[in-house]
């Protein structure tokens, strides 16, 4: 932990616009029942699901950056959008209301089309919510949201998409790792493993911020989704080496660096599986820890994988990285209720 490293990362994001959305820092807390149950490493939580911000989760902290730039280009309305049930979208329409800045949510209906959960939230922000039967959440984000900010352009408004993958969009988790190193200071605790569910630039942000501070921990990351473009391993490198080329340094990682692990994604994409029911149900039980079915409880199965394998043991201190999206877990009432059932 260094004092000089933290500020050498506020040095570096100080010259990019910033507006705060977000409610930080965030507690980093013991998960003692849990490492206990598992009987393997010391596990502590950096809570990201108190961000704030509509419900918090990971997005606040991104779209601090994404935001002022968006700002700075005066739209008249933003445009972007996912899976129905998307943290990304529910934080964006938040972001959107707080600013005064109408939004059109493009959401993928071809799994759920019901109203509740995230879908809910949108509409009681104001967002303009658009379903659309899509099967490939590539072409979500490649095509259909570009399709909307097309028509909306045609009507004369200024219409401005807002990225998931844009170079600034690692920026919030490069800046969170200053302040996890002054709590893991502060805790006495030497962290030599992070982990998280990801597939993208949450990832990305830790990773380099972790080089930044000289960390030698590992990050892990759990795919709760892949993509049809390129593999995980690349896609996080990739955005992790263009945010560090718009920070203007020259330090970049490489694809056979990043450890992305998409084994947890079956069934499927937005689906719960009987190992993140189990991961939910013991966080829960243990330490009250609420996970939700399809993202974080996924990356915790992940965990509890490697614990029983033997890849963590009692030598690792562990920090798991909450990343929010309790509110889907609203529109998954039958997993929560498997999950409770469970002996």
């Amino acid at each position: 932990m260094s004092a000089a490293a933290r500020e050498r990362i506020r040095a570096l994001l100080a010259p990019h616009p910033r507006i705060p959305l977000a409610l930080l820092p965030t507690p980093l807390e013991p998960l003692p029942r849990l490492s206990d149950a598992l009987g393997g490493p010391r596990i502590w939580v950096k809570r990201d699901d108190l961000t704030g911000l509509a419900f918090g989760g990971n997005k606040a902290r991104q779209l601090e950056y994404v935001f002022a730039d968006l700002v700075a280009r005066k739209p008249d309305v933003l445009v972007t959008g996912a899976n129905i049930q998307s943290n990304w979208s529910r934080q964006c329409a938040a972001a959107a209301a707080r600013l005064g800045i109408p939004i059109v949510l493009v959401l993928r209906d071809t799994d759920d089309k019901e109203i509740t959960g995230n879908v809910l939230i949108d509409h009681w922000l104001g967002a303009e919510v658009r379903l659309v039967d899509e099967p490939e959440m590539t072409r979500m984000l490649r095509f259909q949201i570009d399709r909307v900010v097309d028509e909306l352009r045609a009507e004369g408004r200024n219409a401005l998409k807002i990225d998931p993958w844009g170079a600034s969009v690692p920026f919030g988790y490069v800046g969170m790792m200053a302040e996890l190193d002054e709590q893991v200071e502060a805790a006495g605790i030497a962290p030599t493993r992070i982990w998280l569910a990801a597939a993208g630039p949450t990832h990305s942000g830790i990773e380099l911020g972790a080089r930044l501070l000289g960390w030698p921990t590992r990050v892990t990351g759990i795919a709760p989704i892949t993509w049809s473009d390129a593999p995980l391993d690349v896609l996080v490198a990739d955005a992790a080496n263009r945010a560090a080329e718009l920070l203007g340094i020259e330090l970049r990682i490489r694809p056979d660096e990043i450890d992305n692990r998409d084994g947890y994604v079956a069934p499927g994409y937005g689906r719960s599986s009987p190992a993140s029911l189990e991961a939910l149900r013991l966080a829960a039980r243990t330490d009250a820890l609420l996970l939700d079915p399809v993202y974080t409880a996924k990356a915790m199965a992940g965990l509890i994988d490697a614990v029983r394998s033997g890849e963590l043991t009692r030598d690792d201190t562990v920090i798991f990285l909450h990343t929010g999206g309790l509110p889907a877990a609203f529109a998954r009432r039958d997993d929560i209720l498997a999950a409770s059932r469970l002996p």
